[in-house]
Order: structure tokens, then C-alpha cells, then sequence
């Protein structure tokens, strides 16, 4: 196309043109000149990204020996694409723990201390939150953003301790208000420490114990906790909860004493409360994953599943719950060094310009 074309085309036109290209095309068009890097964080344009369709999910990988290095697989393009991570305290390493609404909180511990923070990985921007009240460990998060007030809550469970006893409670952070508060009481009984939380429909769904015994469910609007009595069956290892459709699944490995012996996709059956298998991964494929018990990650969002195994020469896959595909992914780019053990952790997140700190 002409060049005059381009350099005459008004503001608006040109902010409308790039709004509803897809991310990685976007961030190309940005390389162009100044003006066009520009144009993509002024009000006009985010508002018009904003209503433009979801680009997500976007599954974020990092070599967990220090967090440092980053990539994330675009499924739409099916290209495995390098981030530079944000620019967090040299001294400490952060680990992702929850994701919403463009949004990821990192958690560090150190010297008893734990130190949450909230990015956005394509912009960069992040922020320290103040410290909880009381919790001095986690065992699970969730977040949940509004995206018309640009606000956001996280919900924390974790333990205090006084004098060698030690107290689950749920803390949850406002943005609005840049403050915590302590909310409902955790469910008793043993709870699973875990990252794979799902938030749908306004509640927050975690696994309650492992072997996994059913499911507690914090709803956001009351602040208080339920017990849902769907215990699983069988010994899962690396599993996720996702939502499909309304309907709750959970994907991960089958555990047959102590071997992981196939991979399988089960629905929670809201009136029986019990777990149904749907799917199961090819038995083939199966054996080249698992390649002898090999252990794997599972990170799921909406429809999607990827799964890749831990160490060298590592598969990576992806499951789509609607069309009950399996298919092979490009190999992941993060570098082998130090890898022997299979250093990697990641979660997914949606890719929004819009998503503010």
C-alpha cells in the first residue's frame, strides 16, 4: 500500500485500524515510528482495545530456578513468543500464584515474609501490595477483576502462627481501597495447598485436601465459605480445575501405585456430585509423554489445556475441551541449561492492554 496513504490517515481512523489487530501484529506495527508506539496506551485506543475481541489465553512459562527467564505460547498463532519479564527486586524470586482479567500476582517469600505483587506482563507495570494482616504462608489464591472499574480483589488463604499454633484464615485485597481485610472462615479439615484455583460465576473453587476429597467454594459476594462433598476416586498428580461451557472439569494425571499411568479429563456432575471421566489422552501419546513416569505441569483456562512434561527433549501439549483434540505444540524455547530436573513452572492469562495496576 502507498506510503502517503498511511502518513495521511487521521488519528481516530488509525487507532480504530490497529485496536482490532491481533497482539503480536500490533506490537510489530508499534516498531514502525514513535507515533504509532504511542497511539496504542492513549485513552482513545484502550478503550477501543478494551471492546475488541479476547486474545486469550496466552500460556506464560518460566524456568523456575530463578524466574528470570520467560516465554508464552499464543495459541491463536501457535507460536511460542519471548516476554521480557517485569522489572521485579534483583535480591528476591517471584513465582506466579494466580491470574485474571489481564493480571498476574507473583508471590516471593523471604525471611518469613511474604511479598505479593500484581503485573501486567505485556505492559510491564506492576505493584507491591501492602502486606497481608495476618498470613505469613499461603496455600491458595484467586483474583478477580472488574474490568469497567479497572479494579481488582485477591482472596489468599494461608496460616498465621502464635506461639507454635497455627490458624488458617482468608484475607482478601481490595484495589479500590489499597487495603486487606479478614473475611469468612476456612472450611475445617485439611486443605490442599495449590495455585490451580478457578473463579467462575463469582466463586472461587479449590480442591480441599490430597488426596483431593472434594471441593471448598468461596463466594465473593457473601465473603464466606462452602464445602462441596465431591470426592474423587482415584490419586491425581499435577491436576487442574478449568470451566468449560459452565460446566467444571479437572484434567491431570491417574496415579496407579504411585506411577502416573495416563492422563484423563473428568466433569463434575453438579446434581450427583460426583466426578465423571470424559476424555482420556491416547495411549500412545500417553507413553511418549509420560516416557516412564515422568513428571508434567497442567495449566488450564476456559477451553484449553496445556501440558508439557518436565526435563530435556520435553513434549508440550495441548487439549481443547470443546473439540476433545489433542495435539503437539512447537517446542518450548526455554533454554535446557540447568533443566536436568525439569525446572519450569507457568499459568495462564488473558493479553490486555487495558488491564491497569
Amino acid at each position: 500500500m502507498d506510503d502517503a496513504i498511511w502518513s495521511n490517515l487521521p488519528e481516530h481512523v488509525m487507532e480504530k485500524f490497529l485496536a482490532q489487530l491481533p497482539l503480536p501484529t500490533l506490537f510489530r506495527f508499534s516498531l514502525v515510528c514513535k507515533s504509532w508506539n504511542a497511539l496504542k496506551y492513549t485513552p482513545v485506543f484502550l478503550e477501543l482495545h478494551k471492546k475488541s475481541p479476547s486474545q486469550g489465553p496466552w500460556f506464560l512459562l518460566l524456568r523456575n530456578q530463578d524466574y528470570r527467564e520467560t516465554f508464552t505460547f499464543n495459541p491463536m498463532i501457535n507460536r511460542w513468543l519471548e516476554m521480557v519479564p517485569a522489572s521485579f527486586p534483583l535480591n528476591q524470586m517471584f513465582f506466579p500464584v494466580t491470574a485474571a482479567g489481564g493480571l498476574v500476582c507473583f508471590s516471593s517469600c523471604a525471611n518469613g515474609r511474604t511479598t505479593l505483587v500484581v503485573c501486567n506482563p505485556l505492559t510491564k507495570q506492576w505493584r507491591e501490595l501492602p502486606q497481608m494482616l495476618k498470613i505469613q504462608t499461603y496455600h491458595m489464591a484467586g483474583m478477580a477483576v472488574d474490568q469497567n472499574t479497572h479494579t481488582y480483589r485477591i482472596i489468599v488463604v494461608g496460616i498465621y502462627g502464635i506461639y507454635d499454633v497455627y490458624y488458617p484464615t482468608t484475607e482478601v485485597y481490595d484495589s479500590a481501597t489499597n487495603g486487606w481485610h479478614i473475611t469468612g472462615e476456612v472450611p475445617r479439615g485439611p486443605l490442599f495447598p495449590s495455585r490451580r484455583t478457578l473463579l467462575f460465576d463469582g466463586i472461587l473453587y479449590a480442591w480441599c485436601c490430597d488426596p483431593p476429597d472434594g471441593l471448598v467454594a468461596y463466594d465473593l459476594q457473601t465473603e464466606a465459605w462452602s464445602q462441596i462433598h465431591a470426592p474423587m476416586r482415584h490419586s491425581l498428580e499435577s491436576h487442574t480445575l478449568i470451566e468449560c461451557q459452565a460446566q467444571i472439569y479437572t484434567v491431570g494425571g491417574l496415579r496407579e501405585n504411585s506411577v502416573t499411568k495416563s492422563i484423563c479429563v473428568w466433569e463434575l456432575q453438579k446434581s450427583e456430585l460426583e466426578w465423571k471421566e470424559v476424555d482420556r489422552m491416547p495411549e500412545i501419546l500417553c507413553e511418549e509423554f509420560l516416557c516412564g513416569g515422568r513428571q508434567f505441569i497442567c495449566i488450564g483456562s476456559n477451553d484449553l489445556v496445556l501440558l508439557i512434561a518436565r526435563g530435556r527433549d520435553r513434549l508440550v501439549l495441548l487439549y481443547d475441551l470443546i473439540k476433545r483434540v489433542w495435539r503437539r505444540l512447537p517446542s518450548c524455547p526455554l533454554t535446557d541449561h540447568n533443566l536436568r530436573y525439569g525446572l519450569i513452572d507457568g499459568i495462564s492469562f488473558e493479553p490486555r492492554l487495558d488491564a491497569f495496576v
